[in-house]
């Protein structure tokens, strides 16, 4: 699957790549979450970068919980 992307990728190809919606890669972007360049009107991503963010993403998903004790 990550060899059909290019090295460059427009948002749509990242949503595509990350499977979300573009608004929440745009969210992601504009929060600094997600590096990207600015090139006249267009927001454009390394593949590297995107690749990097997906790993950080599921690792956190991959860690357990810490679970709260309740004391009586």
């Amino acid at each position: 699957m990550a060899d059909q992307f290019p090295e460059i990728m427009g948002m749509g190809d990242v949503a595509k790549y990350l499977r979300v919606s573009r608004q929440y890669v745009d969210r992601l972007a504009r929060a600094g979450k997600l590096r990207y360049k600015k090139t006249a009107s267009r927001m454009v991503f390394l593949k590297s970068d995107v690749i990097a963010f997906q790993e950080i993403r599921l690792n956190k998903l991959r860690k357990p919980k810490k679970r709260r004790i309740r004391l009586k």
